[in-house]
Order: structure tokens, then C-alpha cells, then sequence
């Protein structure tokens, strides 16, 4: 079997040399050394062509070394075969169709969604020597003209054009013309009727495949589940594509929810620990998104809504200020976001809830591209869900309705899970996480839960006793012994629940019945105004078990704030001065000179720098090397009779630790002072009537805000697990990292380490 095989092989890829009528005249063992040399030279080929697309990789992006799969993709695509991406947002999906289109002959052809996408990809690729253009509709006659000219002459390596323009006669018979080296479907959910955005418009895509059957074609996107894939790749005829699909995991974003109560002051607080970081607020309406933009700025916060109702050219305006960080909060309805390419955007806050989990996953995905620490926080409220669910109930479609309402029946399930979110965001794809994330509000801050089962079977009974179509508010009042109007009307002041709630505040009471149902043993009718109904599980709970519920904690709770980077502060301000300078001086958004990452690398610079040395630097290119590298060093030059002299200087044995978190609680302090006189992590848990559990996260605390703990007396293997840790794949997610550890360590002895490395100041 495998000689036949390799026969086969020898005579796909040799045909010139063994044709069937020659080959059974070749003697057996010259056969055989003829398909060794074959196989020797394929192998040599394959080498080369990865060693090419690095040299692209490094010389035009800066980048020493591909992330997981793009090489895999990469070189299929260059070998002429299709491809299916789904890689999470920022986990690198354009280089995948961005390096084959510059190596392969001809131009490839970027099919994308929106206008600001194109705009800011050409501009990134411009200013790395790639020639990149993009048609759509906002170009000037004479513009478009001069963009298809280029085309025809075979002048452009990529070409990003909208999917009604790629479509029409007059394109299709220029694409006839032109030496085409890629298809690229950007956004490719946008396919599927089961997606999140589906857009008729895509449907005609897999035409495609009928007119050019030899180009290959490459289907891309952050967010699909197992039916979005079977319905892109049927769609777009690429049933034979090879499936690349990374993990969703964005281990670099904090995930919170928080129950809705005053919003504005929510965000306010929430805001305060991101002071003139970048943004985005999503709201469900447009009043919402113009309010909340209104009381920002009356607090000093440089915001602007955004939403499709404004005038196009007041949208554009405020987009380009916001990619260009003069605005650094932007107030929106979905409108705003897809595919916009800002990869320092620092928090995504929803102010109201979405629709599904693919919105919520693909919004909060805008947050955090660089890799660098980000927060993802969703207000959360009842009225909400019940909005969105009148909503639903105007589709028209039978099963589209359906499908919406097991979307939003998912999302409601995250928002009010009890376990890791981020274990119930993953499992919503059909991924599995092995242990607790330790970077969500469940992680960080585990809810207090109790024995609820008195308060649950008083609100079943209650519910039962109404007997009618009647949601969470209207059976808290009557819980709480309210006699409005209402209650009066139904007569249910007579009921034998009325007021047996009232010592319980109606927050807590709205936490208590939206755990219920989430726990199953109420339902909510959508089709009788989300009324509660008790489920077969509620009624066994009357006639005995146990119902466990989550103690309620008003307010937004964050112990563990964002992490600081270990970089000269001073000196990162005057890079990002220069490139707002340089931007401002070539008309584009500042990230498209230099990104954030590099910047805060450049700052870490000790030592005299030449302008050789930024090769080292993310993203830095031959191009960009070129450009701006002078520059650079300039800025480095005149900083460096005031830098400091390190970070890593020694007090009483101890490097200096930066700050990362808040001050010590009383009970960290407390362990803090216990810890000072020498007493044992066993001693200090049994003294304070805490588990080692406890005692552990309270030194995590403590390193994070600069005290000196010495971790190797506390970490087994302490200097084994740093070194692992200094080659450990700077992409791979923290589950990752400790599952690939020869050192046995708990989840708090981890967590503990990675606090004492972002304590120096080493990423």
C-alpha cells in the first residue's frame, strides 16, 4: 500500500518524467530510487518554501516566528489548496492570506465586510513595503480608476473589495483578465444563515468556485460554531478544504459580569482603573449610546458615540478619531467594530446584553489584540434579556426565531453562570477547558454560596399560588407584601406567600430568581411575556432536596485589577508622542507605525541602542526599519541621560517589585505581618481559620502590591519552574503553559510565580 501510494505520488507530481505508458518499463529498484529522488525533492521543496515564507514574515511584518497553525495554512495555500481558518480575533488570520498572496503570482483577492476594514489593512501593509490597495464605494471615480489600472498590470500583491462589487459582470470580466493568486473570504460567518451577522450578499461567494476552480480559496473567521462550519463550507464548496481550528481561548482578557443596577456609575468605576486607555461601550440603542456618551465627557473622558443612525461622514470621523486616539472611548450600537483593526484596545464594556454569545465573543474579541492584559465587563439585567426576547418575537422566520431564541438562551446562561465563564464561553464552541481560567470574576472573586432551599421553595410556591402570567418582578412584589393596583386587582394580597419575602431587598430577590432558572427549576414563556413557570425540577424541590445558591454581593467586586507593564513609563510616553507625530504626518492611525507591543519593548531597551539592534522588535520590518528606525533611536538618545538605571536592583537580597495590584486587604495584611515573624503557611491558615488555599492567594495579593515575599521558599522547584517558564511559547495559553510544566504545582503556587514574574518586570 504505502509503495503504491508513493507511486501515485511520483506519477501527480512528475508526469513529465514518469508517464503511466513509461512507468511499469522502469526497472523495480530504478523505480524505486526514482521515487526516493522524488519524494527527497517534494521534502526539499516543502523546506523552502517554509524558509521563504519566514524570510517574508521577518523582513516585511518584523516577526521571528509564526503562531500556531499560520505556517500550516500558509503553506497549503501556496501549495494550491483550500483552506477553512477559524482563529480567534488578534490570533493572526491575515497573515495567513497575506504572505501566499505576496509569494504566489498575481494579486490576491480580499473579500471583506466593511469599508474601514480595507482602509486600515491596506494602510498597515503599505507602510511594510506590501502593495496593497482596496475598490469600494468610498473612492473618488478617478481613484478607482487608478486602483483598477494598478490591478490589470499586475502591480498589486493584494486587493480588498467588497463582496457586491466582486460579484458584478463588469469585475467578474476583469478577474477574467488578471492573473488572480487567492481567494480570501474575511468574515466568512457572514456566509451562514447560522452565523451571527449573516449577510445575503456572501451567499453568491461560491460562485466562486465555479468560475475559478484552480485558485485556491481560503475561508476565515474568529467566530463559528459546528454549524456555521458545515454551512460555510457548503456554501462556499469547500467540503475538501482541510479545517485549520484553533482554540478559542483569549487568555489575555478578563471576563466580567455584573448585575445592572446603576449603569452609569458602574461604568465610571470601571473606568477608573483604565485612565486613558482605549474602549468601547456597546449599547443595545441608540438614545442608550448617545446618553452614555454625554455623561463621559461631562466626567472628563474623552468619548463619542457612534451608531448608523448618525450622517456617514460624522460615523467616519468619529471612527478615524478613535483609531487615531483622539478619542478614547467609543459609545456604540453594534454598528460599530467589525473588523475594525485597533490593536490596543484595552476594555469592551456591555452596557446592555447581546443577542448571543457569538456577538458577545466576537465584541469582546476587539478588546486585547495585541495579547496585552484587556477586560471584558457585561452589565447584566433582566429587562434586558426580556427586550431582546420582544425582540425576537417580530422574526418573522419559524426557525430563525429559533435559532435566536437558543442563542440568547446560551447567553443568558454565561451571564448568570456560577462556575468559570470562560469554561461556559469555550463550551458553548465545543471546547473543553481543563481546569478553571483564574482570569474571570467567578476565578477571582468565587461568589459566597449557602443552603437556599427555604427562599426557593417560598418563590415556588408563590409562583404556583399567582397562577397566571406572571414575570420576576410582579412575584416580587408580592413576595416583598407590595399592594399596588395590580396586586389588589388579582386579589393576591390574599395570598398565604404575600410579604413572607419582605425581609429581603428586591435586588436580592431578582439575584435569587434569576439563579433559579438558571438552576432549572423555573422556565420563562417568551410566548407569555417571559412569565415564570415552575419546571418538573421545582416541583420535586417542594417535596424535599437542596438548593444552593450564590450569596448576593451588590456592587462590581475586583480584587484583582489589570496588570502594569514592566516598562520604562517615562520614556514610553515620548515613543508614543513620536508616533502620534509620525502619524499625524502620514494621514494614518497610529498603531499602523508602530504598535503598542513594540513601543513598550523598545522602552525596555537598556544600554546604547543602534538602529540595528529594533530588528529584534515585534513587528518592526525591513520597511519599517527603514522609516522610522532613526527616529527611534533618536527618542532612545535624548531619554537616555535620565533613565533609570533598572528595574531589577536588588533591595535587601529581593529584586524591586513594581506595583500590580491594589494595597493588601486587613486580612492579607494580616497574613503579611504573621509572614514577617516566620510563621509557616500551615500555622498562618490554622491561626486565621482559612484553608493554605487562602493563605496562598493572599500572597499573590501581596506580591502584586509590591511586598517582598521570597516565592522560592514557597514553590517547590522554585528556579526549575522560572527557567521553564523563560522558554515557554509566548502564545500559548496559561492552561498550556502549567500542563507542560515538569513541576507538579497547584493552581495558587502558579498563579503565584507568574505575580512574582510580572513583579520584576519580565513578560
Amino acid at each position: 500500500m504505502l509503495l503504491l501510494i508513493l507511486l501515485r505520488l511520483a506519477m501527480r507530481e512528475n508526469q513529465r518524467r514518469l508517464t503511466r505508458a513509461r512507468f511499469f518499463e522502469v526497472p523495480y529498484i530504478s523505480m524505486l530510487a526514482i521515487v526516493f529522488e522524488i519524494c527527497c525533492h517534494s521534502n526539499m521543496a516543502t523546506k523552502k518554501v517554509k524558509e521563504q515564507a519566514r524570510k517574508v514574515l521577518k523582513d516585511i511584518f518584523g516577526y521571528d516566528e509564526f503562531r500556531a497553525m499560520q505556517e500550516d495554512i500558509i503553506c497549503s495555500l501556496l501549495d494550491g489548496k483550500d483552506a477553512f481558518v477559524l482563529m480567534p480575533t488578534g490570533g493572526g488570520k491575515s497573515l495567513c492570506y497575506q504572505i501566499p498572496s505576496i509569494m504566489r503570482e498575481g494579486t490576491g483577492i480580499v473579500v471583506s465586510p466593511l469599508i474601514s476594514l480595507m482602509k486600515d489593512q491596506v494602510d498597515a501593509l503599505t507602510r511594510c513595503g506590501v502593495n496593497a490597495a482596496y475598490y469600494n464605494s468610498s473612492l473618488k471615480a478617478a481613484e478607482g480608476k487608478d486602483v483598477l489600472d494598478r490591478f490589470e498590470a499586475g502591480e498589486l500583491d493584494l486587493l480588498y473589495v467588497a463582496p457586491e462589487r466582486l460579484l458584478t459582470k463588469t469585475f467578474q470580466k476583469r478577474l477574467e483578465n488578471v492573473k488572480v493568486a487567492m481567494f480570501a473570504v474575511d468574515e466568512a460567518h457572514c456566509v451562514s444563515q447560522w452565523g451571527h451577522d449573516f449577510r445575503p450578499e456572501y451567499v453568491r461567494l461560491g460562485e466562486l468556485r465555479e468560475t475559478f476552480p484552480d485558485v485556491p480559496m481560503v475561508a476565515l473567521t474568529a467566530t463559528a460554531d459546528e454549524h456555521t462550519r458545515e454551512d460555510i463550507a457548503d456554501r462556499l464548496s469547500l467540503q475538501k478544504a482541510k479545517r485549520h481550528i484553533s482554540s478559542f481561548d483569549r487568555p489575555n482578557i478578563r471576563y466580567l459580569v455584573s448585575e445592572k443596577r446603576q449603569p452609569l456609575t458602574q461604568v465610571l468605576q470601571f473606568l477608573e482603573d483604565w485612565k486613558d486607555c482605549c474602549g468601547i461601550i456597546y449599547c443595545l440603542s441608540r438614545k442608550r449610546v448617545e446618553d452614555m456618551a454625554v455623561n463621559l465627557q461631562r466626567h472628563g473622558i474623552r468619548a463619542a458615540a457612534y451608531h448608523a443612525g448618525m450622517p456617514g461622514r460624522s460615523r467616519e470621523k468619529v471612527q478615524d478619531d478613535f483609531l487615531r486616539d483622539r478619542v478614547k472611548v467609543i459609545v456604540a450600537t453594534i454598528a460599530f467594530g467589525m473588523g475594525v483593526d485597533k490593536p490596543n484596545v484595552r476594555f469592551v464594556i456591555h452596557h446592555d446584553l447581546p443577542k448571543s454569545i457569538e456577538s458577545y465573543y466576537q465584541e469582546t474579541g476587539r478588546a486585547g489584540r495585541d495579547g496585552q492584559e484587556s477586560e471584558a465587563l457585561m452589565l447584566y439585567g433582566s429587562g434586558d434579556v426580556n427586550l431582546v426576547r420582544r425582540l425576537i418575537e417580530n422574526v418573522e422566520n419559524i426557525d430563525q426565531r429559533r435559532v435566536e431564541v437558543h442563542k440568547l438562551n446560551s447567553m443568558v446562561a454565561l451571564s448568570e453562570a456560577l462556575t468559570c465563564r470562560r469554561r461556559v464561553l469555550l463550551g458553548y464552541f465545543g471546547e473543553h477547558l481543563e481546569e478553571d481560567c483564574g482570569n474571570c470574576d467567578i476565578c477571582l472573586d468565587p461568589p459566597e454560596t449557602y443552603d437556599g432551599t427555604e427562599l426557593a421553595q417560598l418563590a415556588i410556591r408563590c409562583v404556583k399560588e399567582a397562577k397566571g402570567d406572571f414575570g420576576v418582578g410582579y412575584i416580587i412584589d408580592v413576595l416583598r407584601g407590595s399592594k399596588n393596583a395590580r396586586i389588589i386587582g388579582n386579589k393576591h394580597e390574599k395570598l398565604k406567600t404575600h410579604g413572607n419575602g419582605a425581609d429581603i431587598n428586591g435586588d436580592e430577590w431578582t439575584s435569587i430568581l434569576r439563579q433559579l432558572v438558571h438552576q432549572g427549576y423555573f422556565q420563562q414563556d417568551v410566548s407569555r411575556r417571559a412569565a415564570l413557570v415552575v419546571t418538573k425540577k421545582g416541583e420535586l424541590l417542594l417535596k424535599g432536596g437542596a438548593a444552593t445558591l450564590a450569596r448576593y454581593q451588590p456592587g462590581l467586586k475586583r480584587k484583582l485589577r489589570r496588570f502594569s507593564q514592566g516598562r520604562d513609563e517615562a520614556l514610553f510616553k515620548k515613543l508614543v508622542a513620536m508616533r502620534i507625530a509620525l502619524a499625524e504626518a502620514e494621514d494614518v492611525a497610529n498603531h499602523v507605525i508602530l504598535s503598542d507591543v513594540a513601543l513598550t519593548e523598545i522602552s525596555q531597551f537598556v544600554g546604547e541602542i543602534k538602529i540595528d539592534d529594533l530588528r529584534k522588535v515585534s513587528g518592526m520590518g525591513q520597511h519599517k526599519l527603514d522609516a522610522y528606525g532613526e527616529a527611534v533611536v533618536a527618542v532612545l538618545k535624548a531619554h537616555a541621560s535620565a533613565r533609570s538605571s533598572g528595574k531589577m536592583s536588588d533591595t535587601n537580597g529581593f529584586p524591586k517589585l513594581l506595583a500590580k495590584g491594589p494595597a493588601p486587604t486587613d486580612g492579607q495584611s494580616h497574613t503579611w505581618n504573621l509572614y514577617k515573624k516566620g510563621v509557616s503557611i500551615e500555622d498562618i491558615a490554622e491561626q486565621q481559620g482559612v484553608s493554605e488555599k487562602t493563605v496562598i492567594n493572599h500572597f499573590i495579593a501581596l506580591v502584586r502590591a509590591a511586598q517582598q515575599v521570597d516565592v522560592s521558599k514557597i514553590v517547590p522547584d522554585f528556579d526549575q519552574v522560572m527557567s521553564e517558564l523563560d522558554d515557554a511559547d509566548p502564545y500559548a495559553s496559561l492552561t498550556e503553559i502549567k500542563s507542560e510544566l515538569t513541576v507538579d504545582l497547584s493552581n495558587e503556587e502558579f498563579r503565584l510565580v507568574l505575580a512574582w514574574r510580572e513583579g520584576i518586570g519580565v513578560s
